[in-house]
């Protein structure tokens, strides 16, 4: 009996021509979390997403772009069993039902090769951020991500390959809470290590690596951590 070892986790960022997806983050300022994978039905395929942005505003023009797609056939708003009465930044969200194009997604490339979603995909300034398990072997995973790219006219870019024992690796929390700006620095604090202890980079090195002040980061950081916690003051 052969030894069992532990799904790989693979986490890439992921461009595609032809995703509205994408081509709807590059236009508006708004991020798209799949919720619900898509599921083909020929060739035209229907996915539950959400979309999140600072303020309706913004939400009602990425909405526009969506249907305006030549690859977009629907978007539907769905409406929430309890309305959303947040108005501050960071939560503005709607939920959106799509028909659209299956060949506009990747994500038929990736189950086809033995990947499963570990988490939802976060679409943002026009690149996918991808959370992938698989028992592929890692030299396989690398060969596979390399013909995806060759058929799918894509450009992956890995961001980490790990062993993992919990495939439901979720954060705990809704980042969709925060503003973009937020989400971008405590992303970036917590990839840098910045929560581990001791600390892998300091509050100083994160600001310069952002290009702020390191009291702006860390007036960031703070609000970003009192939403997450639920800690915000009305």
């Amino acid at each position: 009996m052969g030894v069992k070892s532990d799904p790989l986790r693979v986490s890439l960022d992921v461009w595609h021509s032809g995703c509205w997806t994408i081509q709807t983050t590059e236009t508006v300022d708004v991020g798209i979390l799949g919720r619900v994978v898509a599921h083909d039905t020929g060739s035209r395929s229907t996915a539950l997403v959400t979309l999140y942005a600072d303020k309706r505003r913004e939400l009602d023009d990425a909405i526009e772009t969506v249907r305006a797609s030549p690859h977009v056939h629907s978007a539907e708003e769905v409406p929430r069993a309890t309305p959303d009465s947040r108005s501050g930044p960071g939560n503005a969200t709607t939920d959106l039902l799509i028909d659209h194009e299956a060949s506009s997604q990747i994500s038929g490339a990736f189950l086809s090769c033995d990947f499963v979603h570990a988490r939802p995909v976060d679409t943002r300034d026009g690149t996918e951020q991808w959370e992938l398990l698989t028992k592929r072997p890692r030299d396989d995973v690398y060969n596979a991500l390399d013909s995806i790219m060759r058929t799918h006219d894509a450009d992956i870019t890995i961001r980490g390959i790990s062993r993992t024992t919990n495939a439901t690796d979720e954060t705990p929390f809704s980042l969709t809470s925060l503003s973009s700006r937020q989400r971008e620095v405590f992303e970036l604090a917590r990839a840098r290590g910045y929560y581990e202890w001791p600390k892998e980079v300091s509050g100083t090195e994160l600001a310069s690596e952002l290009g702020i002040a390191t009291a702006t980061l860390h007036e960031h950081l703070h609000k970003a951590e009192a939403k997450l916690l639920g800690n915000e003051q009305p």
